[in-house]
């Protein structure tokens, strides 16, 4: 029975390794950038729903999520990591120099907003470049990401009491990057395209497959390995010289 019950828990262990969950992230990011093409687009409607209509706040959302999509699933389409790497880094620069200018004058508009929205942006950036790394890093990035998310769970549960899609979908969106941004933060390997994060479970080493993946175990630490790589690259093409295998490995 002791083997029984061992072989129906390693299938199911070797279900959860097998399944898309960054295919399906990437498809829900996918489907985000495609709301806020439309809200990009229909100026009049989104107008008569908010009362304005905040061009660069629909293009540079969207580009946010079309670069999720990138860093989760980046054969999807051929945008390089470097494209990412300037897209981002203006976006910043662009919600800084907005909430110093004109941002500021904007009636929808509050600095904090543009502050939020550099933060979001520069988050981006450093997803895709890993300048430096350390735990100082990662309990910085991790704690904005929280309070990011914070933020939108409660516009949600306020969404509930006047519910309209526009604002539901712009909220979950939010939320749900600012969860997978933290997550990504805590745990880089199991968000890596071409792994899948199960080395670090117990018995994944002797499933199928398993052990012709690499050992992402820690990767964490290293600022030559980005978490988001941009197309035509994968965690299977980082020079095996850049990570540092445990002991007996």
């Amino acid at each position: 029975m002791d083997h029984m019950d061992h072989m129906e828990h390693m299938q199911h262990m070797h279900s959860a390794a097998s399944f898309p969950f960054l295919a399906v992230l990437a498809g829900f990011f996918l489907v985000g950038t495609f709301f806020y093409c439309f809200r990009l687009y229909a100026r009049n409607y989104v107008t008569s729903v908010n009362g304005y209509h905040d061009r660069e706040n629909e293009l540079w959302h969207g580009a946010c999520l079309f670069g999720m999509v990138s860093c989760l699933e980046p054969t999807w389409y051929a945008f390089p990591a470097i494209v990412w790497q300037i897209v981002f880094a203006i976006g910043t620069v662009w919600y800084l120099v907005r909430a110093f200018t004109y941002g500021r004058k904007l009636p929808f508009n509050k600095q904090w907003y543009d502050f939020a929205h550099a933060g979001m942006l520069f988050g981006m950036w450093w997803m895709f470049t890993a300048p430096v790394s350390g735990v100082l890093i990662t309990g910085l990035f991790t704690a904005y990401w929280s309070w990011f998310g914070s933020y939108y769970a409660v516009r949600i549960y306020n969404d509930f009491k006047k519910p309209h899609w526009l604002s539901f979908g712009q909220d979950i969106a939010h939320f749900v990057m600012a969860l997978v941004m933290a997550l990504m933060m805590l745990f880089p390997a199991t968000f890596m395209s071409g792994g899948s994060g199960m080395h670090d479970m117990p018995g994944m080493e002797n499933m199928p497959g398993m052990s012709n993946m690499p050992d992402m175990s820690n990767m964490s630490g290293k600022a030559d390995t980005p978490i988001c790589t941009g197309s035509g690259a994968s965690v299977t093409d980082v020079d095996s010289s850049s990570i540092s295998h445990p002991p007996g490995k």
